[in-house]
């Protein structure tokens, strides 16, 4: 069986962090890297529900793409619903280890995943990484044949899996060029925008981030954040047990959006 350790390499090697944002907490957050791995289990964001799953199913390392310990903490104590949780994994010797805005970046990551689902080709980073210029931050690509707005909607409902989307633009305007950025990445829309984009896909975006792209002619699109992310911890868990053979790994079958759609 590998230990910790030597799952954590493959994953740096996958998602290097020379791509970790310089606000971001990645990495392993949780465990000792010396102890054996048997079960493993990726998931978006590591809930008291999923924790629980973690427990029950014998787990021993949990890969979350969103960080535990996001913002620091000072004390960690069953005070604090994040503090039960991560008592509970300690004390049930369950590891945790996070990705996040690394894999976001990364050359078969987040963003790269949903560019070529999209069918984009001729795809690069929005934003460049310094030190690893062939890589970087979003995605931006061109269609083979550009299509109408109401079309490329269903493309994009298809790859994400999503129940529904949100978009602000003409439906029958025509995408050709686009540009993608999972999670909450409305940031991105003025690279996008310099680039040539004409459509910009996010999770989710700021009220103001709206009426922008709207102004400015670009549509937008948005996804809602689980379903722009959590199809790659899902496709993760498989590379992750094709790379461990002996290890039993699956995806959080707990896990879900926390919204719902009311209509």
């Amino acid at each position: 069986m590998p230990t910790v350790s030597e799952v954590c390499e493959y994953l740096d090697q996958l998602a290097p962090v020379d791509l970790a944002e310089d606000w971001d907490n990645v990495g392993l957050l949780i465990g000792r890297r010396s102890s054996e791995v048997r079960r493993m289990m990726t998931c978006l964001t590591l809930t008291p529900d999923v924790a629980s799953e973690a427990v029950e199913q014998c787990v021993q390392l949990v890969v979350s793409h969103h960080p535990v310990l996001f913002r620091g903490a000072k004390k960690i104590s069953d005070q604090s619903i994040e503090g039960q949780m991560i008592l509970q994994l300690i004390e049930s010797g369950v590891a945790v280890y996070s990705p996040h805005t690394r894999f976001d970046s990364a050359q078969r990551g987040v963003n790269q995943r949903l560019a070529e689902g999209f069918g984009l080709q001729e795809i690069s980073a929005i934003r460049r990484s310094e030190s690893l210029p062939a890589l970087g931050s979003g995605r931006a690509g061109r269609l083979s044949s550009p299509m109408p707005l109401s079309e490329f909607l269903k493309v994009v409902r298809s790859v994400c899996d999503a129940s529904y989307l949100e978009y602000c633009g003409d439906s029958d305007s025509t995408v050709s060029h686009v540009g993608v950025a999972c999670g909450a990445a409305a940031e991105f829309l003025d690279d996008a925008v310099e680039l040539g984009c004409d459509t910009f896909v996010t999770g989710e975006a700021r009220f103001h981030s709206v009426l922008d792209a709207r102004n400015r002619g670009v549509n937008l699109i948005l996804m809602g954040h689980y379903s722009s992310e959590r199809p790659a911890m899902e496709w993760l868990a498989a590379q992750l047990g094709q790379e461990f053979s002996g290890v039993d790994v699956k995806s959080s079958e707990v896990e879900c959006d926390p919204l719902a759609l009311f209509s």
